[in-house]
């Protein structure tokens, strides 16, 4: 089974090469011979590949017996300071110097238990035979065949902040438009965990192509509305099983079975007290412990994901995944409401039936 998937991935990439212009392609000659880096920034319309995980296992060779405070001077030389607008703008996010500490601290007491881990992600995901990146972009690109890849990628580090995210690593004015990946965390994954992780990513870039279109004239604050989150992580989830399905849901919206079935068993309640938030425009800070991992106040953890997949799973009944991508934001709203709203109701009517 694993031979015939790396054959498949590898005819894969050969149909790509063989979809490029003739000039794109006398490019890679005899004279240089095709690489990983070469192959997969063709893949990704000739974007830069930024591996960030070759400069961190070149440090810890170096640091592994060091103190933490001689470890901290050498990562900041080795790895922050040779990619400075990465770790500023999608895993920092703050000039805070005693958080940036912190956050540091954190990581490099964690991750010595995972080096190994990430030392085998690192060469699997830079093997053409094995890569999980490449097998992701293939299918993902046969399933929505328009996407473009328009930005850099980096296999980079996260600080266990997360496994995929889509950052404004690339541009001044916040938009989100760089996928980074945290190898700490996806070389914990599964690697089915993992497919679906990047397909995720993929799609918040192909998603934002549209979202983010034209923010100048867009008011900002109708960026922040709780309906935002809610749709764009529930589109990612339902697009994650179109390019992957017959996967157990618990894998799309990373939850555990138990989870899922709880969650499952509050729908209703969810749906009511979600829906809530956005008719009374909450703030960020009311919102967002909806999609976090942990169980803050009433929110269930990452309950905005299954919530948001319910949503679009109805949305999707009438509309393809190209169609929701260019809906505005008021569109979206609007079917989150409608839809919310019906999940919500149609569960009190099932409960009366019984």
């Amino acid at each position: 089974m694993a031979s015939l998937k790396r054959v498949i991935i590898a005819f894969g990439v050969i149909l790509f090469f063989t979809q490029s212009p003739l000039a794109q392609t006398q490019e890679l000659s005899e004279t240089q011979p095709l690489s990983y880096q070469s192959v997969l920034e063709r893949l990704l319309d000739n974007q830069h590949v930024i591996n960030i995980v070759d400069d961190f296992l070149l440090f810890w060779d170096e640091a592994k017996d060091q103190p933490l405070r001689t470890q901290r001077r050498l990562f900041r030389r080795m790895v922050e300071n040779k990619h400075r607008d990465y770790f500023d703008r999608a895993v920092y996010r703050t000039t805070d110097p005693a958080v940036r500490r912190e956050i540091l601290n954190e990581f490099l007491i964690r991750v010595p238990s995972q080096v190994d881990a990430i030392r085998e992600f690192n060469r699997n995901i830079t093997d053409l035979s094995t890569s999980p990146l490449v097998e992701a972009f293939i299918y993902f690109k046969a399933r929505f065949r328009e996407y473009k890849q328009e930005s850099d990628l980096y296999i980079g580090l996260s600080m266990y902040r997360f496994d995929g995210a889509v950052r404004p690593v690339q541009n001044d004015e916040g938009e989100p438009d760089t996928l980074c990946l945290g190898a700490e965390v996806l070389s914990g994954y599964t690697r089915e965990q993992t497919l679906v992780a990047l397909v995720h990513e993929f799609f918040h870039l192909y998603h934002f192509s549209f979202l983010f279109k034209d923010v100048d004239e867009i008011p900002t604050a109708e960026f922040s509305t709780a309906h935002i989150p809610l749709m764009v992580e529930g589109m990612a989830v339902a697009a994650a099983e179109e390019v992957f399905p017959y996967l157990p849901h618990e894998v799309y919206l990373h939850f555990d079975s138990g989870e899922l079935k709880e969650q499952q068993r509050d729908l209703r309640q969810n749906s009511l007290q979600f829906l809530r938030l956005i008719r009374e425009n909450a703030s960020p800070a009311e919102y967002q412990e909806w999609f976090t991992h942990v169980h803050l106040g009433d929110a269930p953890p990452r309950g905005g994901y299954l919530l948001g997949y319910e949503v679009v799973k109805q949305v999707r009944s009438t509309y393809e995944m190209e169609q929701m991508v260019r809906m505005s934001l008021s569109e979206l709203r609007e079917h989150a409401e409608e839809q919310l709203s019906a999940l919500g109701n149609e569960r009190v009517l099932l409960m009366a039936l019984e």
